[in-house]
């Protein structure tokens, strides 16, 4: 064993003193820098609470339009993901200039949405697709009807 060992180590300084004498070739071209990736612009608060209301409002639609059935199951667990994705952004967002206490309404209401959709969710892994359909059709748009009339502004929804 102790033969073995040093036959390895020997093996292993040789050749580490072989290429310690080799010379550096000269065809191998210096690394260049890299330069640093440009930085993108940051989208306005508006630009992303914008994108992230279509999100939502075309996971609801999706919703109502395909309805929630046996064989939309998929399609539909998909859209309440991605309206799930679009309140986390939105409600971390500012619409326009709400007050302190209107934010809080806004904060609440979304969070309140969120838990809805969750409800949703299970309600469809569930198989319940009657009661999914039904929470779909009264609640969620409730929810946007509501939401538009106090938090959009001078706008049409």
């Amino acid at each position: 064993m102790h033969r073995q060992l040093l036959a390895l180590a020997l093996l292993g300084a040789t050749g580490f003193g072989l290429a310690a004498a080799l010379p550096a070739p000269a065809d191998v071209a210096p690394p260049r820098p890299v330069a640093p990736p440009p930085v993108a612009a940051h989208p306005s608060d508006e630009d992303v609470l914008e994108e992230a209301m279509e999100s939502m409002n075309g996971a609801l639609k999706t919703l109502l339009k395909g309805g929630i059935s046996a064989e939309t199951k998929d399609k539909a667990l998909e859209a309440v993901v991605r309206m799930q994705s679009g309140i986390v952004t939105a409600k971390s967002s500012k619409p326009h200039d709400l007050n302190a206490e209107e934010l809080v309404g806004y904060r609440k209401m979304m969070a309140d949405l969120l838990a809805t959709t969750a409800r949703l969710e299970i309600t469809i892994l569930d198989g319940k697709l009657e009661d999914a359909a039904k929470i779909v059709k009264d609640e969620l748009t409730r929810f946007k009807k509501e939401g538009h009339d106090a938090y959009q502004k001078d706008e049409e929804h």
